[in-house]
């Protein structure tokens, strides 16, 4: 499709409105513009719309990893760190970072999913440490990305904390720092009355991985996700919300929870807790169960893991139940993410029977997740809005000014839509994915997955209309 206009009027029988209803009218949408909603409307159009199709809020995801960052010069490295740092092998790595995956292709995959706004992660060669740092690769990502980046501070010892912002943890994970005991204790006490999520897995205390593959001789398949269990996961939460009022905060965010148990711990904790405790639900989990895996083909299946792992098929039903029945009692803190972690294929191959880099791409196959809910769970669509849209873009913009109000599908808002057929069968075409997401080591672990359903039709981000049917394209 190709159209010249700036302002562009898309007509359709199923808007999705605030309260959980549908309603038709026209939604009129230009660059940097808020939203233009006439309910009821029959006028002319320039796109009208299937009777079919959806326009919903556009989707907010606040967890990806894009991987790019900044390049610094040597003086900023000098004075901002990291300390000690051979400045050209630092670039090396940050430039063979970059090669790999950029912010445009993390874009361009987001928009594929109907998703308009992210929260980037810095676990990057050079990341938003500090204040200073945080500013200047924000900044980055600004000038290189097609709509609007929440980039999360990374908390690490020593590093200031930045009023007003949510921190990233990483001290927990082999994705970030490692850390334990008093270290991580005075890094939290760092943001004393500030919000700071965290990855919720660690590592079991007394064996490793190598040493419980030995003990257990498990099939590769399921190693890293029966060794990295709920069990884990659990530990992890409970430590770090101890941590957490001992430092004060005023907000803890769990992130990517694979379980119903972990859920409800979360949930549980906010009765005596003395800080907020948001809860990001991770989106894959409602579709990859440890049981799942063993139908896949083996190759596909063996790259197939991330941290934390994915549950078994009784803690991944409870998750799909208390979700579902946390956002229809009106949890306005509870929303997905999918942790959408690109790594090249020779990345993720197993060496001396281990597995490699945790995560893999899937925030292009968001809409067919939220398919997974409606059609073999029961999920309503208000409730995918809610948890995919309007909950995640409130609690991000506690950290970010957008330019309109977000998180409602309002005249006057930001112009952010998603825009869909739920009903079209789909399959991953992993080659077609390749070109279309500029991200050439593009393989997904969705491959071969049959009775998929959802295609993107557009994505309207912040007022400019991309065509993401094929290859992404802006409208206007």
């Amino acid at each position: 499709m190709s159209v010249s206009k700036t302002s562009l009027r898309i007509s359709s029988r199923n808007i999705h409105l605030d309260d959980g209803t549908l309603a038709a009218g026209v939604v009129t949408c230009a660059p940097g513009e808020p939203l233009k909603l006439e309910l009821g409307s029959s006028a002319a159009a320039d796109i009208a719309l299937p009777d079919s199709a959806h326009i919903a809020l556009g989707r907010f995801d606040p967890h990806v990893h894009f991987r790019e960052t900044a390049i610094p010069t040597p003086e900023e490295v000098e004075e901002h760190g990291p300390e000690g740092a051979d400045y050209d092998n630092l670039v090396a790595n940050i430039k063979s970072a970059n090669a790999l995956y950029s912010i445009r292709s993390g874009c361009l995959s987001a928009l594929k999913g109907g998703v308009c706004a992210v929260g980037a992660m810095g676990n990057t060669p050079w990341g938003p440490v500090g204040p200073y740092r945080h500013s200047r690769i924000q900044k980055h990502y600004t000038e290189q990305a097609l709509f609007p980046i929440v980039l999360w501070p990374r908390m690490e010892p020593g590093a200031a904390a930045i009023p007003g912002h949510e921190g990233k943890d990483f001290g927990s994970t082999f994705g970030g720092s490692g850390l334990t005991g008093q270290v991580r204790r005075d890094m939290f006490e760092l943001w004393r009355g500030q919000a700071v999520s965290y990855h919720n897995d660690q590592a079991r205390p007394n064996e490793s991985l190598a040493e419980f593959k030995n003990r257990i001789q498990p099939d590769e398949v399921l190693l890293h996700h029966e060794y990295f269990n709920g069990d884990t996961v659990l530990a992890c939460q409970s430590e770090t919300m101890a941590l957490a009022k001992e430092a004060g905060l005023s907000s803890l965010l769990a992130r990517h929870i694979p379980t119903g148990p972990a859920l409800q711990q979360i949930l549980d904790a906010r009765k005596e807790m003395p800080y907020a405790l948001p809860a990001e639900i991770g989106l894959d989990y409602v579709y990859w169960c440890r049981e799942r895996l063993l139908t896949q083909k083996r190759e596909t299946a063996l790259i197939n893991y991330r941290r934390p792992a994915h549950p078994s098929r009784e803690d991944q039903l409870s998750l799909i139940e208390i979700t579902r029945d946390a956002i229809r009692s009106g949890d306005t803190a509870i929303f997905f993410g999918t942790d959408h972690a690109p790594h090249a294929p020779a990345a993720k191959k197993f060496k001396d029977g281990l597995p490699g880099a945790p995560g893999t791409r899937n925030i292009e196959h968001s809409l067919q997740f939220y398919g997974e809910l409606v059609y073999r769970y029961g999920y309503t669509q208000h409730d995918i809005d809610r948890l995919a849209a309007i909950n995640p873009a409130k609690h991000m913009a506690q950290f970010f000014e957008f330019p309109y109000e977000v998180g409602t599908l309002a005249d006057g808002a930001m112009a952010n839509l998603a825009i869909f057929d739920p009903e079209t069968p789909y399959e991953v075409d992993e080659q077609a994915l390749a070109a279309q997401l500029e991200d050439p080591h593009y393989h997904s672990a969705m491959k071969g997955e049959k009775g998929l359903r959802g295609k993107s039709l557009f994505t309207v981000a912040n007022g400019r209309v991309w065509d993401v049917s094929g290859t992404p394209t802006p409208l206007n």
